[in-house]
């Protein structure tokens, strides 16, 4: 048994049948079949079972799973601590991320890791926040780095809180032009809402609870990020994070605080073994954007601004970045330069 057997069994494993796995491996399918039987013969025991064209794994083969993935990435983490001294050049980042982070975070993450890595890739798993999905994740090596808006405590999993957000009123175009900055949270009720099945219900139903306020729920939505076409199209008003809002309001949306604050929290987390160097570059990026996020707008309170229009000059100074496609400086601890630069999150 070696290295690429495993990596073989595991390909096996993801894409569900011997076919597409030797296309993903630029191998001969008769090829990669007789690698799994070599494997199987070395290890004594069945990896898989037939079921009409399609291949399951039998109970050996799932064993093996969890202990053929730490295998592989270790092997990946050796390559990479030799090749970190040349920089990091080839590898993987295994992340798993909340739907309800996606559209506000990852995106902008990714395509700053890429471009400070751009011989790294990039493997995305969503979850719908569920911390036993979650543990699963990491626990088998799906994922070796996830984000969440809930804390996870178990036995050899790390969580880190590393950042929050705060939450936005965006209301379609020429809606209540009459609500204030920052909008009493009374002024909810019985205004027309869009809501996701995750942040978005679990702030209602606490602002019901604390401040007997019913919002008037009118679209019901699966994924946060199919929140603002709708609030674009003036089915309702709805509650998104901050950096989802700056988006709602590029397409014409108005946004208000609410009074009293409502928040976020991030959380990242992590297999209590090292990770491996693409990873751990891949955290680091994300706690250094969040950061530099929270430094600029904190800089334009403290200048006079209110909360939101210092997003949303910070975000006018990303969006000038990213239309020049700018790389270096990646992002200016002011955000304040002439001509404006700096970077997402």
């Amino acid at each position: 048994m070696n290295v690429r057997e495993l990596e073989c069994f595991l390909a096996v494993v993801d894409h569900g049948s011997i076919t597409r796995a030797a296309s993903a491996l630029y191998l001969a399918q008769p090829s990669l079949s007789q690698i799994i039987r070599r494997l199987e013969g070395d290890l004594g025991v069945e990896l898989f079972r037939r079921v009409g064209r399609g291949l399951v794994l039998a109970p050996a083969g799932e064993a093996l799973v969890g202990a053929a993935r730490q295998v592989v990435r270790d092997m990946h983490q050796a390559r990479q601590i030799a090749e970190s001294y040349r920089g990091l050049e080839r590898g993987r980042v295994d992340l798993a991320i909340s739907a309800s982070l996606t559209s506000s975070f990852l995106a902008a993450w990714v395509g700053h890791f890429r471009r400070r890595h751009p011989g790294l890739t990039v493997r995305l798993t969503q979850h719908d926040g569920d911390t036993d999905e979650i543990v699963a994740l990491i626990r088998t090596g799906e994922a070796e780095l996830a984000y969440t808006v809930a804390p996870v405590t178990r036995h050899g999993i790390e969580c880190t809180r590393i950042g929050a957000g705060e939450v936005v009123l965006a209301l379609p175009p020429g809606w209540r032009n009459e609500f204030p900055d920052p909008a009493p949270v009374a002024l909810l009720d019985g205004l027309p809402m869009i809501v996701d099945r995750g942040f978005g219900r679990a702030y209602l139903d606490s602002i019901r609870d604390t401040s007997a306020v019913e919002p008037a729920v009118v679209v019901d939505v699966s994924e946060p990020a199919g929140l603002v076409p709708f609030i674009i199209a003036g089915a309702g008003a709805a509650l998104l994070p901050m950096r989802q809002a700056l988006d709602a309001r590029r397409r014409g949306a108005s946004l208000r605080m609410i009074d009293p604050l409502a928040s976020r929290a991030i959380y990242a987390i992590t297999p209590s073994a090292p990770m491996s160097m693409p990873a751990s570059k891949f955290l680091e990026l994300s706690k250094e954007n969040l950061e530099r996020w929270e430094r600029a707008v904190t800089m334009r309170t403290d200048r006079g601004m209110t909360l939101l229009e210092a997003a949303i000059d910070a975000d006018s100074v990303i969006e000038t970045a990213y239309q020049r496609l700018e790389e270096t400086p990646y992002y200016p601890s002011d955000l304040t330069v002439s001509p404006r630069s700096g970077t997402d999150l």
